[in-house]
């Protein structure tokens, strides 16, 4: 098949736009996800154009014109026109955008070409699913972190987007899932399944047999964002059923709605073999050192919730990356890709998570091999070749209207 072109509708931050409209929101972990799948796209020798719709609220009703910047390896990104004005931004970005997709159809009306949006955020998916309905363009979704989940987002809203995603699933043409639990919410057979990102496995560093020692404090990470989703109360909570002599060091970094209540707990938390210390958002250089430092990260994103059916934790595969041993839930498809890769707790529980940690500290050595396993299977599931092969048989399939089977096999067929 010949160059494709891809219309990538993503809310993508690039720094100077976000100085130029004043926009606030940093978008980091989406940022990376939107980097990952359009690199790994870019790979396939495919021609993108992420257009990325960004809601302004500041009320100064200061119109911007279309600006364009470089982004990926030969790809841009496109920010259409938009008026500063809470709730008329929305209504403007669904028309601009909408004409930026014409726009950018006519441009490559000679190319095979899709388009994909990400998630049913209005914005990104009323846009794409009214250009699809008009010019039969390939449609697809990259969905992950679904709205209808989201603790914090307005219930309104959320039943909004619930109908937006009724309607347009008998219009896909393919989708790329966050995770294989997410299979049951969309209609169509042709899709695959990215968790976390890309790897490039020649900048990893070689993963031996970890020493989580006995004669040192153990360097616990909690890294990530800080709200009732990512479970970082469960932690809090499992900290008074930890039973061990050893010295234990947790370092807890990020940023959300639950800070105040973290950093008040740290206040009144007295345990002669536990310390605490929150760094709060670290710089690059800051992160990585502590992440480099660590024996053990911690991942408590709560599976018992409508969030872990869609959403798999990235820092997971961030924390795989380092070579050291994971402590996580059963959230997402854990449960499903462990092998002895990973220890887990079961059902949101403090006292599970806490047994999980106290036999980690009796018996370290048992999870020695685990780091190395979990280093196997990232590079298995999420290498950049990988993802990029992934991506292109879910378009090409598409593109060419044939159904065919599911691009994702079963992880059961994997293992064998």
């Amino acid at each position: 098949m010949p160059t494709k072109s891809v219309a990538y509708v993503a809310p993508y931050v690039n720094s100077e736009l976000q100085q130029k409209r004043g926009y606030s929101a940093k978008h980091t972990a989406g940022n990376k996800k939107i980097d990952c799948i359009l690199h790994a796209m870019e790979e396939g020798g495919n021609d993108i154009t992420v257009i990325s719709p960004l809601l302004l609220k500041r009320g100064t009703m200061k119109w911007f014109k279309r600006d364009t910047y470089p982004i990926g390896k030969r790809s841009k990104v496109v920010y259409p026109g938009n008026i500063d004005m809470k709730g008329v931004s929305l209504l403007v970005t669904l028309f601009t955008v909408f004409f930026q997709l014409i726009r950018w159809n006519r441009e490559h009306k000679k190319e095979p070409r899709a388009v994909v949006f990400y998630n049913y955020r209005l914005e990104t998916a009323l846009p794409a699913i009214l250009f699809k309905m008009l010019f039969r363009v390939p449609l697809l979704i990259e969905y992950e972190d679904g709205i209808y989940a989201v603790t914090e987002t307005n219930r309104h809203y959320k039943k909004i987007s619930v109908a937006v995603e009724k309607f347009a699933n008998r219009l896909l043409d393919g989708a790329v899932l966050v995770t294989s639990v997410l299979k049951k919410r969309v209609s169509t057979d042709n899709y695959t399944v990215v968790r976390g990102g890309t790897v490039h496995p020649a900048r990893l560093k070689p993963v031996q047999e970890v020493d989580l020692g006995t004669d040192r404090p153990l360097r616990m990470v909690y890294s990530g964002r800080l709200d009732y989703d990512r479970g970082i109360e469960i932690l809090l909570d499992a900290l008074p059923h930890i039973q061990t002599d050893r010295p234990l060091e947790l370092h807890i970094t990020g940023y959300g709605p639950v800070e105040d209540k973290l950093k008040q707990f740290i206040a009144d938390f007295h345990h002669r073999r536990i310390q605490i210390t929150f760094h709060g958002f670290l710089d690059d250089n800051e992160y990585g050192e502590l992440m480099e430092t660590a024996d053990l990260f911690i991942n408590t994103q709560r599976e018992k919730i409508p969030f872990s059916e869609c959403s798999f934790p990235s820092k997971v595969v961030e924390y795989i990356k380092y070579g050291k041993l994971v402590l996580t839930s059963g959230v997402s498809d854990i449960n499903t890709i462990n092998q002895q890769m990973f220890v887990t707790y079961d059902n949101d529980d403090p006292r599970s998570l806490a047994a999980g940690l106290n036999e980690i500290l009796a018996h370290p050595q048992q999870y020695s091999l685990y780091p190395v396993r979990a280093m196997k299977w990232l590079v298995s599931d999420c290498a950049h070749e990988v993802v990029a092969d992934k991506l292109d048989r879910v378009l090409n399939k598409a593109i060419d209207r044939q159904p065919g089977k599911p691009v994702y096999a079963s992880e059961s067929a994997q293992a064998e």
